[in-house]
């Protein structure tokens, strides 16, 4: 890729990975677009690495309350000098389910990568992708958070995750779409689906890091500057997304139920190009 596909590409995927829609699969579709074989494991990398840093800076509150949580559950009662976030508490135990499902999904996703060769084949995930953001339009809306939800639900929203190891389906629009079927508040499924993001990344860095040592790469300025490049546009877009995102899932927003229609048109998109080219 040269520095301006990189750019691209970098900026997409960061503005993707957050939200309720597919990185793999948009970023299947710029390949084809471009004409090229593969971004390379520099660029993934760099670009996973840029994506994880901006969601833990934007949470850092977040973790904050859940170390404090987790650390005043390993302390006895008597001890403890301030008092337990039942929130962040609930939130550690459906974590401590979850968290392996999600990290085998960010894995799994570099040998189901195939999928976005072939069109049609991207075109069925993404369509599926759009169905199950819509099913929560279906059913009552619920406000339950990490204080009523348990360590179960939790590890049925990382199965969501694992599921969503296939590309054209989004880790984040499923994790969030399976909490609310589950009577979640949709801003506590949110956190909880970005929360399970990071380790779904941490494990697509591993993969990552040994497919880069795998190929002897040398780095040099040539393939150096369009990765770093596009790390910096993936983080630009990245905080853009969190944004955007966070804002629909506010009291009077819109929600995430719109986008379902935004991956039914993406596998169109998809389709009609498989029969154009």
């Amino acid at each position: 890729m040269n520095w301006i596909q990189s750019v691209m590409m970098g900026f997409i995927s960061g503005l993707c990975e957050p939200s309720p829609v597919s990185a793999e699969a948009h970023r299947g579709l710029l390949r084809h677009l471009f004409g090229i074989e593969s971004e390379g494991p520099l660029f993934l990398l760099l670009c996973h690495v840029a994506v994880l840093t901006v969601l833990l800076s934007a949470g850092q509150l977040e973790l904050s309350k859940l170390r404090r949580a987790a650390k005043l559950l390993k302390t006895p009662k008597r001890r403890r000098s301030g008092q337990l976030d039942l929130n962040s508490a609930g939130t550690n135990r459906m974590i401590r389910g979850a968290a392996i499902f999600a990290v085998i999904g960010g894995v799994l996703t570099v040998s189901l990568n195939f999928i976005t060769r072939r069109l049609w084949m991207l075109a069925i995930p993404l369509f599926l992708g759009g169905l199950i953001l819509w099913l929560p339009t279906q059913f009552r809306s619920a406000n339950r958070d990490g204080r009523h939800m348990t360590a179960a639900e939790g590890i049925l929203m990382g199965l969501a995750a694992l599921v969503s190891a296939v590309p054209g389906i989004s880790p984040v629009g499923t994790v969030t779409a399976v909490g609310s079927l589950l009577g979640a508040d949709r801003r506590f499924a949110l956190r909880f689906a970005w929360i399970l993001l990071c380790f779904r990344l941490a494990g697509a860095i591993v993969t990552d890091i040994m497919a880069l040592a795998g190929t002897g790469l040398e780095l040099t300025l040539g393939l150096l500057l369009p990765a770093v490049l596009g790390a910096a546009a993936a983080a630009v877009g990245s905080y853009i997304s969190i944004q955007s995102v966070r804002s629909l899932t506010r009291p009077g927003g819109k929600g995430l139920a719109d986008f379902c229609y935004f991956n039914w048109g993406h596998a169109l998109l998809c389709a009609l190009l498989f029969l154009l080219v």
